[in-house]
């Protein structure tokens, strides 16, 4: 199976256009990792007090949303080291920087034109 890349196929633009249901998405799936941890961590809270909600890690999990929205996945060197104390935090974080990866134009018109530079070219030599 092919690896998908870092590199968004969404623009800018329409980063813009369904950035409310990405977060929106990302929340469901926040409540559901924190739900799970919480689950397998009940009697030992105390323990985990003064940690991030959900780890740097755990965020990783959450590629195939990036993906479904995005069509590249999630890359883990933007996630911040040690986590995220709330989901606003990890949101305002992620968020900006996916944005900042989206390319201005498709990526099916950057190479189209491209091939079109490279079909001017052939026919010049």
């Amino acid at each position: 199976m092919a690896k998908l890349p870092r590199t968004p196929t969404t623009t800018k633009s329409e980063f813009d256009r369904i950035k409310t249901d990405l977060r929106e998405s990302l929340r469901k799936w926040w409540e559901d990792e924190a739900q799970s941890f919480d689950a397998a961590i009940a009697g030992t809270a105390q323990v985990w007090e003064g940690l991030p909600e959900i780890d740097s890690k755990a965020v990783v999990k959450a590629s195939p949303v990036v993906r479904r929205f995005l069509g590249a996945e999630l890359d883990p060197k933007m996630i911040r080291k040690g986590g995220y104390s709330s989901f606003d935090d990890m949101a305002d974080d992620l968020l900006k920087k996916l944005r900042d990866t989206c390319p201005l134009t498709a990526p099916s018109s950057v190479q189209s034109v491209q091939d079109s530079v490279e079909s001017v070219n052939a026919r010049r030599r």
